[in-house]
């Protein structure tokens, strides 16, 4: 708000000048303007955000996550490995198709009900699947960056997905590796934690 205000040139200062030619004859244009904000700020990007937050909002008043954590019940049964690999596959393909942040918002809090229901450790499901929203490799609307990437040199959909389904499939391996082996050890994954249940 502040740029609206502060004038771009300071022709202000001349006001009480002796001299009728230094005295401003109309008002300095501001630093910035409407106009320029409107074409230069990522509006897109906001939106994503915010919809992102308001997607996570509906989902836990309407107790949504609850009830798909409460569904998904079944998937207790499975080793926590298995598990760990559906939901990370399932966030990695999803994050393609939408934002990363909504993605994080709508499975995140079904993994920690589920996590809390079958008495495993939150991260064990819930670090990995963070990690795995975040590999939106493979398409322009994934995420904002591959369609700052994409647009400028008109690259083809066919052609970014050649380029990232390697990465994908290589940052998916490197998970399911690394958390269940070396993550067990940095945050103690073999116990259920007590700050869980609150």
């Amino acid at each position: 708000m502040f740029l609206f205000i502060l004038p771009a040139k300071p022709d202000f200062i001349y006001i009480f000048s002796k001299h009728e030619s230094k005295r401003p004859k109309a008002p300095s244009p501001p630093l910035i303007t409407w106009k320029v904000v409107q074409q230069k700020l990522p509006w897109g990007l906001i939106f994503l955000l915010g919809g992102g937050f308001a997607l996570a909002e509906g989902s836990k008043a309407s107790h949504m996550s609850e009830l798909i954590a409460l569904k998904l019940g079944g998937l207790a049964q499975l080793p926590p490995f298995a598990v760990l690999a559906i939901s990370c596959l399932f966030a990695s393909f999803l994050t393609e198709f939408s934002s990363n942040v909504a993605v994080a918002n709508v499975i995140l809090p079904v993994l920690a009900e589920m996590s809390k229901n079958a008495k495993w450790h939150p991260l064990y499901l819930m670090m990995p699947a963070a990690l795995s929203c975040s590999h939106a490799f493979c398409l322009p609307v994934g995420t904002p960056p591959n369609a700052i990437a994409a647009a400028p040199c008109n690259m083809p959909t066919k052609e970014m997905v050649k380029a990232g389904i390697g990465v994908s499939i290589i940052a998916l391996v490197v998970l399911f590796i690394m958390f269940p082996t070396l993550g067990a050890v940095i945050y103690s994954l073999n116990e259920f934690p007590e700050w869980a249940m609150n």
